[in-house]
């Protein structure tokens, strides 16, 4: 009998040496508190730099996402689409195909980067630029694509400035060029001015975009093309 009770006392004093967390929640038996795990941050998808690669849209190489749409930012934001490439395909904006989405607008850039709205067709409407009826959202701006890209902007109407391109005064995105269509579209560059510079067309120097062709409105609209 007493060799029973020294085995019992030898079992228990061993169970009260395991881990807490062999153990249920039980009693006073209190547990440490357990951190909650931090969300996994979704890596940043780059343009595609792979030489002679004509995947279009996300693909991989070496287990690395890449994009095979030429995102001005060289970033995809996952809102890029495919156009449509069905024959007589009636459908404007994103729709699907076999449950591929695409977009049926005719984007200069050759895919769809989201931003594109359909103009506005509210008969007499005054509204300019992105606004809603009835949930939808249209574009005021008489786009010659039929189709707003997102990013065009109300020409600047503050008295007295002299700022040339985009710019924002109080948080108001406008754009300081005369354009023809009395907005901006987002194509617009200044005319090349560093000296000695024989680029024609749209080019860059230290990350700006100029334009070498000499338009006589004093700034480029996106329209030229080198020959």
């Amino acid at each position: 009998m007493k060799l029973k009770k020294i085995l019992l006392c030898a079992l228990a004093a061993a169970l009260l040496t395991l881990p807490v967390s062999a153990h249920g929640h039980h009693g006073g038996c209190h547990s440490r508190p357990v951190r909650p795990s931090r969300p996994a941050v979704s890596a940043t998808v780059t343009v595609c730099q792979v030489e002679g690669c004509t995947k279009t849209g996300r693909h991989v190489h070496n287990g690395v996402t890449y994009c095979g749409y030429p995102h001005e930012s060289g970033v995809c934001d996952n809102n890029c689409r495919a156009l449509c490439p069905l024959e007589g395909c009636p459908e404007t904006g994103r729709h699907v195909h076999n449950g591929v989405t695409y977009c049926g607008y005719h984007h200069a850039d050759g895919f769809c980067d989201g931003r594109c709205r359909p103009l506005c067709p509210v008969p007499d409407c005054p509204i300019e630029g992105a606004h809603v009826h009835d949930g939808v959202t249209y574009c005021g701006y008489p786009h010659q694509d039929w189709f707003c890209d997102g990013r065009c902007r109300a020409l600047c109407t503050v008295d007295g400035c002299a700022i040339q391109g985009r710019h924002d005064h109080g948080g108001v995105l406008c754009c300081g060029y005369g354009h023809m269509d009395g907005f901006c579209d987002g194509t617009c560059r200044a005319l090349c001015s560093v000296e000695g510079c024989s680029i024609e067309g749209p080019h860059s120097h230290r990350g700006v975009s100029y334009c070498g062709d000499d338009h006589p409105s004093g700034f480029c609209e996106g329209l030229c093309h080198v020959a």
